[in-house]
C-alpha cells in the first residue's frame, strides 16, 4: 500500500502538468485562429467592396462564397470560450464580422439555407445538427453586432447634424 501511495503523487504531477499544457495549447490556439480568421474575413471584404461594382457575376458569386463562408467560419468561432479570457483576439474578430455582416446582410443565411438545401455534385448536405449550430451562431452574431449598429447610427447622424 505504502509503494501504491508514493507512485500516486508523481502521477497525479505528470497528469496535471499534461492538463495545464494541453489548456494552454487550446487557448493558444483558438485565439491565434480568432485573429486569423479576422483578417481573413477583413482582407476578403476589403477586396469585395471595391471589386463589387467592376466584376463579372461568376467572379462576384466566387468572392461572395469565400466572403460567407469566412463570416460562417468567424461566427462560430467568437462563440469559443476560451475567447473569453482574452479580449483583443474577441474584439478583433467582433470587428471584423461586424462589418462583413453589415455588407453582407442576410445574404449569409440565404446562402448557408441553400447550402443545405443544395444537392448534385456539390458537397453533402450539412447534418442538422451542425445546420442549427452555424444558424445560432451567425443570427446571434448578426443580433449582437449589427443591430445594434444600425439603432445607433441614426442618433449618431441626428447628434452630428444638431453640432453643426
Amino acid at each position: 500500500m505504502n509503494k501504491l501511495k508514493s507512485f500516486l503523487l508523481p502521477l497525479a504531477l505528470v497528469f496535471g502538468a499534461i492538463a495545464v499544457f494541453e489548456f494552454g495549447v487550446r487557448y493558444g490556439a483558438s485565439n491565434t485562429r480568432a485573429l486569423a480568421v479576422a483578417a481573413q474575413i477583413s482582407s476578403l471584404t476589403g477586396l469585395y467592396q471595391p471589386v463589387r461594382p467592376y466584376a463579372d457575376s461568376a467572379s462576384k458569386q466566387q468572392l461572395a462564397a469565400a466572403v460567407d463562408n469566412h463570416i460562417m467560419t468567424g461566427a462560430l468561432i467568437r462563440n469559443a470560450w476560451y475567447l473569453k479570457l482574452r479580449a483583443e483576439p474577441k474584439q478583433t474578430l467582433d470587428a471584423a464580422l461586424a462589418r462583413a455582416l453589415a455588407l453582407r446582410g442576410d445574404a449569409v443565411l440565404t446562402r448557408l439555407e441553400a447550402m443545405q438545401s443544395a444537392s448534385g455534385d456539390g458537397p453533402p448536405p450539412l447534418s442538422t445538427a451542425q445546420y442549427a449550430n452555424i444558424r445560432t451562431a451567425l443570427t446571434l452574431a448578426q443580433n449582437e453586432l449589427v443591430k445594434p449598429a444600425a439603432a445607433s447610427a441614426p442618433v449618431e447622424e441626428a447628434t452630428a447634424a444638431a453640432a453643426e
